[in-house]
């Protein structure tokens, strides 16, 4: 097929899905208007703000597209709901997976969106690592699914500082809810952990995340009660032994990782190109672990550089004790995808290019990029499944319809 070709094909499934996804907005302008919201964000526009966006659609004003983020009547958490349903579907792999024994990845992080003034909700000086230092920002807490055939968002919180839930009155002015308390950042991540289960491929999941995660021991406890295997980021200060001498990861490997035992695996692509790490990994004993066959173990994963061997990044993982070293490691390797997926929502979808204030503004604008970078991903994933004849499936149709991809 000629790039011609192929943009015809993308756009008429572009308009099969707006089609699915109208059941979110219940009037038809409504649904007219969302639809052009998202034929908008993945337009070739410099900026994709409400301006810009209505000019794409051929209106005066940009009041249609206010509208649409603020007043109208509709949900955003059931347009979440249908994008997750729709990128699980749309990237399902057969079982190669990003993860060991092919399984898919669900990878959490946050990402930072500068925003001046202190109206906006959430607004604070914070430290959004993409941003490289602290900065007026709204903070967002983004959750990936990743496979063999691509990763895309599938949710998202907005981070409320403290210093925003200890004044109500600000919050009203802002339009958050009087329940809306509180939380850090692990404990988002968790209630969206938990609303992705029931879509997910039970049994084929692995959990990455970086230290904000990794260190908070009931992060960690919650994968275990749900038996989710993970490998999440820790400090180099992480207990790992009760022993007082060997107990941090830092110190457990001077004292014992020689260099014989670095062992040069492949964890897939990174964003740096380099596909090559050196690993360490050791077995942690632990006297609450069950026993058996079908018995699961907790390892220390150390990552380096083969040129820069004193900066290393330790991991914390658990799982199925059987779980090969080559494919264990696949799961750090993985934690980048979800950095890319942001990286395909903000520069082509336009996440952050909006100049919303309230709350649920925030949530309805976030919700529609998602959607417009997940349909990116999965016509991405189709593209190659379609031009690869050693893994052509039936795809004439486009994606998989998102509610075929419901509880299970």
């Amino acid at each position: 097929m000629s790039d011609r070709d192929w943009a015809d094909e993308w756009s008429d499934r572009l308009e099969d899905l707006l089609l699915e996804v109208g059941y979110v907005f219940p009037r038809w302008e409504l649904r007219q208007r969302a639809a052009d919201c998202v034929r908008g964000l993945l337009a070739p526009l410099s900026r994709k703000n409400g301006w810009q966006l209505a000019e794409h659609a051929s209106e005066d004003t940009p009041w249609g597209q206010q509208h649409l983020l603020d007043r109208a009547r509709w949900d955003a958490d059931e347009l979440r709901d249908f994008t997750r349903r729709y990128v699980v579907a749309g990237l399902d792999d057969g079982g190669v997976g990003a993860g060991p024994e092919g399984s898919g990845v669900l990878v959490v992080d946050e990402t930072g969106f500068a925003k001046r003034g202190h109206a906006s909700a959430g607004v604070a000086h914070q430290y959004p690592g993409a941003l490289g230092g602290v900065f007026p920002c709204q903070i967002g807490v983004m959750a990936a699914w990743a496979t063999a055939a691509g990763q895309a968002l599938i949710d998202r919180e907005l981070y409320l500082p403290k210093e925003w839930t200890t004044d109500r009155e600000r919050c009203r002015r802002a339009r958050i809810p009087d329940e809306a308390g509180f939380l850090t950042k692990p404990r988002q991540a968790e209630h969206m952990i938990e609303r992705a289960l029931p879509d997910l491929p039970a049994g084929r999941i692995w959990v990455a995340a970086d230290e904000v995660y990794g260190r908070d021991g009931a992060f960690r406890s919650l994968l275990e009660a749900h038996r989710l295997p993970y490998a999440v980021a820790v400090q180099a200060n992480q207990t790992v032994l009760p022993r007082p001498a060997w107990r941090h990861a830092a110190r457990l490997v001077e004292r014992v990782a020689h260099e014989d035992e670095w062992i040069t695996l492949p964890a897939g692509p990174s964003q740096l190109d380099t596909r090559d790490w050196q690993w360490w990994v050791r077995r942690i004993p632990d006297p609450d672990s069950e026993v058996g066959e079908d018995a699961w173990a907790r390892w220390l994963i150390v990552r380096r550089r083969p040129e820069q061997p004193a900066e290393r990044d330790y991991y914390l993982a658990w799982g199925p004790q059987d779980t090969p070293l080559e494919e264990l490691v696949l799961v750090p390797g993985a934690r980048w995808r979800v950095e890319d997926a942001i990286k395909l929502a903000k520069s082509a979808c336009g996440m952050a290019d909006y100049e919303v204030r309230h709350y649920h503004g925030w949530y309805r604008r976030i919700s529609l990029a998602q959607l417009a970078a997940g349909f990116l991903a999965v016509q991405d994933a189709l593209t190659k499944r379609e031009s690869d004849p050693d893994h052509q499936q039936d795809a004439s149709d486009g994606a998989p319809a998102a509610h075929t991809g419901g509880p299970r």
